[in-house]
């Protein structure tokens, strides 16, 4: 169980709220966007176990400092509500928390495999509806087999 300046380090919600500050409006457009998450992502935010979670299996172990361990629950934050890529989640921990890319693969290995299970579908059915207009695609073949040259300018079509 966390206390309160814990709460304030690990909890993503506490985490977050605090980095509004006194602005209103991220303060509104925060909550807003946290009532348009399904009730299971609401219920997943405002339960324990994401705070537990980032002290347990993340920040101790690691021997995370408070603004590491504060990024990891905003980091958390970011891909529930949508505003971070799990695509991207490998260098978004690297570059936020200041870590290599072994820890930042381990790291998000535990988010997406243990903390994520229980709302894992219903996160990646969100992240397709928004991000899959900016997901790159491979790259066409033609029917002759040779690869699409996106510097040729097809002027039958």
């Amino acid at each position: 169980m966390l206390n309160i300046g814990e709460s304030k380090i690990y909890n993503p919600y506490n985490t977050y709220l605090n980095q509004t500050g006194d602005d209103r409006f991220k303060y509104r457009k925060f909550h807003d966007n946290l009532r348009g998450l399904p009730e299971k992502l609401q219920n997943f935010i405002f339960d324990t176990v994401p705070a537990d979670f980032i002290k347990d299996k993340i920040s101790v172990p690691l021997e995370f400092n408070e603004d590491q361990s504060k990024e990891t629950a905003m980091v958390i934050m970011d891909l529930i509500l949508s505003d971070l890529y799990l695509g991207n989640i490998v260098n978004e921990i690297q570059n936020r928390l200041a870590v290599d890319q072994v820890k930042a693969k381990t790291i998000a290995g535990l988010i997406i495999a243990e903390l994520f299970a229980p709302i894992l579908e219903e996160l990646k059915k969100r992240h397709l509806e928004k991000f899959a207009k900016n997901i790159p695609r491979q790259q066409s073949q033609n029917q002759n087999n040779q690869v699409f040259d996106d510097r040729v300018v097809n002027l039958k079509d």
